[in-house]
């Protein structure tokens, strides 16, 4: 059976091209298998063709899939052209003729653009390096020392009437925000309130309850106010005890003064009770 047809010629004249000798043989599929190597040490190439051509891209791709597999062994088409003979310039051309600029040639421009881009990408580095130890530096975060909370003010000094109202109610929850009391010290002073039944509490809210018609508010006195007092009732009393054990005598208009200014200090003394 031949194995020549229009494909075959096309991958053998490219092999023969590099001085590559190729096999031919039938495939079990019908097909023909081109078969060569290069050297003993590579691996041996193949191209299945058809044996009947389809259309002009079946040549094409044959062509391009054998320098394929050329390429992929090192192979190259070595072919010798005659280099064309310069024309001989006259003398008189030559002097009358510009100045040729200095061209540089290829291969020493590809040199230079290389060093060029080395510099380049070692520029870039340096710049990746100092970018990266300044996000650092940034990212670092040095915490800011805590400060040291204050004690809360003692719950005495803060009179919470002061932030009630009569006519309105107060939401609770308001007045920790309000006094600058904890929540706590807040529900102590509010049960202390109640149950001295001077406010009122309802669904969250508190306020003031109005005083009741007829009684008098009582006046704080200091301690050493009121012991101070309590010793010049007892002195008061120990002169009635021993003005009652002397015999009567009238009075004289000094006595009866000084009787009278003792019996205004024991109404004073009874009337402002210590709380």
């Amino acid at each position: 059976m031949s194995h020549h047809n229009e494909l075959t010629e096309i991958a053998i004249s490219e092999l023969k091209a590099h001085g590559i000798r190729a096999q031919l043989r039938d495939t079990n599929g019908g097909h023909i298998e081109i078969a060569w190597q290069v050297v003993p040490e590579k691996e041996v190439r193949r191209v299945i063709v058809a044996k009947t051509t389809s259309d002009w891209r079946s040549r094409m791709n044959t062509r391009a899939e054998v320098r394929r597999l050329l390429r992929a062994d090192n192979v190259t088409l070595k072919m010798s052209v005659s280099k064309p003979k310069k024309k001989k310039q006259l003398i008189a051309e030559k002097a009358m003729s510009l100045p040729e600029p200095d061209v540089l040639p290829i291969p020493d421009q590809v040199a230079a653009m290389r060093a060029e881009m080395a510099d380049l990408t070692e520029l870039v580095v340096r710049l990746v390096r100092i970018v990266t130890g300044v996000r650092d530096t940034i990212a670092t975060y040095v915490p800011k020392p805590v400060e040291a909370a204050l004690q809360p003010a003692s719950s005495r000094s803060v009179k919470l009437v002061e932030y009630l109202a009569r006519d309105r109610w107060t939401t609770i929850d308001t007045l920790p925000r309000d006094t600058g009391l904890t929540a706590e010290q807040i529900k102590l002073k509010l049960q202390y309130l109640k149950n001295h039944d001077e406010i009122e509490i309802f669904r969250g809210q508190a306020k003031l309850k109005p005083p009741k018609p007829g009684e008098a508010k009582r006046k704080k006195l200091h301690w050493k106010t009121a012991r101070k007092m309590e010793r010049e009732a007892a002195d008061l009393a120990a002169k009635d005890a021993a003005a009652a054990k002397s015999p009567t005598k009238m009075p004289g208009r000094r006595q009866a003064a000084n009787q009278e200014t003792e019996a205004n200090s024991r109404g004073r003394l009874v009337a402002m009770p210590v709380l």
